[in-house]
């Protein structure tokens, strides 16, 4: 059976075989990989939780390949920080059971002077995993480490601590380091967020990896600055697909995460430099938010945007994307999909949403957000067909939304707020 398939039926006990017994040790590490990844599922196997632990940390101590431990230590760490004290305690010969965090954090700190790398990067996670600051100094002196995975560890440590002192320490890191480790620094700074530490990340948004243009333009959508807004519309042309898409989702970030004394000056911001972007840059990436994204901000803030950058190119396929979000659970994203649409009039909108409002079967909300529409955009059309619309249907709702959208085209007097 592959790792594959026993990696999707939880084979606990075949996996931990493979990581005693295989002579490979590819297939020893990537075995120790999916022991860590099936962390959640161990209550529903006949091995115990301790039994698949004490299995990695014997991996962790014993096996001949530094890959395949490394691999071990990362995979204790989603067992938890008991696991990486059993590996610890056993390689150091200390008992550090029933201790206080701060001292365990001390006791742990002197395992990143360890004569064997893999303890030092136990140490370095399970610091991480406490968050106690005592040790700080300690554990930064370690991104000077001689072994890479000793660093890659101290990062992801630093990167829990969220310490903004070691910033200066890991921007050394950032532009010196080997490549996996840079990788690394670059999350522990966008995971530290401060000014300074998004600021380092600036200066490798136009790096020639693109790994590392993907992690500065993420992490950059946490800026809230007009700044960044500059960085990441020029991010929208990258060569990569992936880099676009990213610096789309963090420009849509931005609009939330601005400060309110800024909110406006950054929104104004965005939407001139969209409108100078790439239409299939701009448009294509908020459409895609707009349909895959789970974010509620996200989505509120790329139904707003597309009302404003949309040009005749792709106004049909932004009208599309906007209709389905009227129905929107997240009334805030469907308002903001209605006012948008109402922007975006032509190519025959009017007349898709006289049809809509007057199916059935489609959903109320939507059918409502679409009267709001046509009373913004409507003409004679939708004058003469609203009017028979609110005589024959049996919603009240619909009716009462009718009237109101007839009032704004000239037709009945009737009071009403708009969204309602």
């Amino acid at each position: 059976m592959t790792l594959f398939k026993l990696e999707r039926n939880a084979e606990f006990e075949k996996l931990i075989t493979h990581l005693e017994e295989s002579s490979n040790p590819d297939i020893r590490k990537r075995s120790a990989e999916i022991l860590g990844s099936l962390e959640s599922e161990t209550g529903g196997t006949n091995l115990s939780h301790d039994e698949v632990v004490d299995a990695l940390v014997e991996a962790s101590k014993a096996d001949d390949d530094g890959r395949v431990r490394a691999a071990a230590i990362d995979a204790l760490d989603q067992y938890g920080q008991d696991a990486l004290e059993q590996f610890i305690g056993e390689l150091s010969e200390q008992d550090i059971d029933d201790v206080a965090e701060w001292k365990k954090a001390q006791i742990l700190a002197r395992g990143l002077n360890a004569e064997q790398a893999e303890l030092r990067m136990a140490a370095a996670t399970g610091l991480g995993r406490i968050g106690e600051d005592n040790v700080l100094n300690q554990l930064v002196a370690r991104l000077e480490d001689p072994d890479s995975r000793v660093r890659k560890r101290v990062a992801r440590a630093l990167a829990r601590v969220e310490s903004p002192e070691c910033v200066p320490a890991l921007s050394r890191n950032l532009h010196e380091d080997q490549y996996d480790v840079r990788v690394e620094v670059a999350y522990a700074l966008a995971d530290i967020g401060t000014q300074n530490a998004l600021a380092e990340l600036v200066e490798i948004a136009d790096d020639d990896d693109e790994v590392l243009r993907r992690i500065a333009v993420d992490a950059l959508g946490r800026l809230g600055s007009v700044e960044a807004v500059e960085i990441l519309a020029g991010a929208l042309s990258d060569e990569t697909e992936m880099v676009r898409r990213t610096a789309m989702f963090s420009l849509v970030q931005l609009l939330s995460e601005a400060p309110p004394n800024a909110s406006h000056q950054v929104r104004e911001k965005i939407v001139d430099e969209l409108e100078e972007a790439n239409e299939r840059d701009s448009v294509q990436p908020l459409i895609e938010i707009l349909g895959r994204s789970t974010e509620t901000a996200q989505r509120r803030n790329a139904a707003w945007l597309l009302g404003r950058i949309a040009d005749d190119a792709f106004r049909t396929e932004a009208q599309d994307a906007l209709i389905e979000t009227l129905a929107d659970d997240d009334e805030m994203t469907s308002k903001f999909a209605a006012t948008s649409l109402a922007l975006l009039d032509g190519d025959g909108l009017e007349q898709r949403l006289i049809k809509l409002v007057e199916t059935d079967t489609k959903d109320e909300e939507m059918r409502v957000k679409a009267l709001f529409v046509l009373g913004k955009i409507g003409g004679d059309r939708s004058r003469k067909r609203l009017s028979k619309f609110v005589e024959r249907t049996e919603s009240d709702r619909l009716r009462k939304r009718g009237f109101s959208a007839l009032s704004k085209l000239g037709g009945m007097e009737m009071p009403s707020g708009d969204l309602a």
